[in-house]
């Protein structure tokens, strides 16, 4: 399993080098991308858990990530664990849809 999930409007570096863009610019642009790989399992129906292997975060690899799923057709739809923040308790819902072949 392997997820890669970016912000709308990421601002380029306007240079391809990987040594491209301010530290404030880097910092931004790190914030504005999530990835990870690993195994995964279905727990329970409904229910299935990513086990990190690899992440952009130094500190998620070992990590396990419980998704509650639906899949209907062809749309499969995630919501993430809640998360505390500064307004209180927060999810994801992410939904992707089998391309048409």
């Amino acid at each position: 399993m392997s997820v890669q999930i970016q912000h709308d409007g990421r601002e380029p570096f306007g240079d391809r080098s990987w040594e491209a863009g301010t530290e404030a610019e880097r910092a931004a642009a790190w914030a504005g991308y999530n990835a990870y790989c690993g195994t995964f399992e279905v727990e329970e129906p409904g229910v299935v858990v990513h086990h990190v292997e690899l992440a952009i975060h130094p500190d998620h690899p070992g990590m396990d990530k419980r998704r509650e799923y639906v899949l209907e057709g062809d749309e499969l739809t995630l919501r993430t664990q809640d998360v505390e923040t500064d307004s209180g308790p927060a999810s994801s819902e992410l939904r992707w849809r089998r391309r048409e072949t």
